[in-house]
């Protein structure tokens, strides 16, 4: 029999022994991990690889180890800075299950209190988010937080899938609380990350508490119109961190399209010439999104053709039917009323450029 080694121990651990009164129990016990071990001592059973994983996983069949969507690091990213601005804040406990790589050495002989021992990575059950962006902060600042946990011994894998599922469905004072930490919908994460990364063409762009100069759009409006941007059934399996790519890429190239429109960004709404900056401009190329986006996007492979987005983009911006004048043909055509509107014009220009394109080349080829 080989020996294990023991990597690291956790003090003042706590044993919790739950009994239904009719024979049944339920053992687990409580500890504090140092933000900076949590990387090494856990993973995360998944049933798809995360593009750029922030902490180790094992991917598995969703039938057996793999029961767990791949992490996203955007959400764990803006854990870590909740974490950095809220220091002070109550965070839930992680779930862990110990895949017999956890003991517990009581203080004394059934004493509730002692040391466990940790010989080997525990799957964490529930909070992989949470410790994700407590790794990301320690990574980052070298910031050491404590975590803490609850450790579940013993349970098989089925068993380890069903808590998982009990957790994610039933629980909702957790969820709900962490949801809101996180932005109440992957949606709102997503339009934080517009907001705030560096490299976003909408960096600052969105009104979060009070409006400022140079803000857009409210929040709320971002997270219906991200969800509108994602609405086409080519996206129905990517994850949120693909969604903020793309949606960055894409305004990068609306942006480069229409300069002179987007000159109103830094402007009053009064002094606003065009209809990109209003709410409208949100709504209108968000609906957009199904037919300049979803018809370049490859779903197998997850890439798109962005010089094809591109070069519809400036066709259309090159279009003398599609005026964005908040004085032209659109004057009436203003917020959920207009932005469809205008983009059932975007319809027919890249339509009717289609049927042009088509008509030429018959033309070429009975030449």
């Amino acid at each position: 029999m080989t020996d294990r080694r023991e990597v690291a121990s956790f003090p003042n651990a706590v044993r919790r022994l739950l009994s239904d009164g009719e024979g049944g129990e339920y053992e687990h016990f409580l500890c504090v991990i140092p933000s900076d071990r949590a990387s090494t001592l856990t993973f995360v059973p998944v049933f798809e690889e995360s593009k750029n994983a922030v902490l180790d996983e094992v991917v598995g069949d969703v039938n057996a180890d793999g029961y767990q969507r791949p992490g996203s690091r955007v959400r764990m990213g803006h854990f870590a800075k909740y974490l950095e601005t809220n220091p002070l804040d109550l965070v839930p406990a992680v779930v862990l299950s110990a895949r017999n790589n956890w003991d517990f050495e009581p203080s004394s002989l059934d004493g509730p209190t002692g040391t466990l021992r940790c010989f080997g990575p525990a799957a964490i059950i529930d909070g992989q988010h949470r410790v994700g962006g407590y790794a990301l902060l320690y990574e980052r600042d070298e910031v050491v937080r404590p975590i803490e946990a609850v450790v579940v011994p013993g349970l098989s894998l089925q068993a380890e899938t069903d808590l998982f599922l009990k957790i994610n469905n039933n629980q909702k004072s957790v969820v709900s609380g962490l949801t809101a930490l996180l932005g109440r919908s992957d949606d709102v994460i997503v339009g934080r990350a517009l907001n705030e990364d560096e490299d976003s063409p909408l960096k600052d762009r969105f009104i979060i508490v009070r409006k400022r100069l140079g803000n857009l759009w409210n929040l709320k409006s971002v997270e219906k119109n991200v969800a509108r941007t994602f609405s086409h059934g080519a996206f129905e399996d990517i994850n949120l961190d693909a969604k903020v790519e793309i949606l960055k890429e894409y305004w990068t190239r609306i942006i480069d399209a229409f300069p002179e429109e987007w000159e109103d960004a830094d402007k009053r709404p009064r002094e606003m010439y065009y209809k990109l900056c209003e709410l409208t401009g949100l709504i209108t190329f968000s609906l957009a999104a199904a037919d300049i986006l979803a018809p370049n996007f490859e779903v197998l492979t997850g890439v798109m053709n962005w010089p094809k987005v591109e070069d519809e983009l400036r066709r259309l911006s090159d279009d003398p039917r599609f005026d964005l004048r908040k004085d032209g043909p659109f004057e009436l055509a203003t917020g959920e009323v207009g932005g469809p509107r205008i983009h059932r014009r975007i319809q027919n220009v890249l339509a009717e450029q289609v049927r042009g394109d088509d008509l030429h080349g018959e033309d070429q080829s009975d030449e």
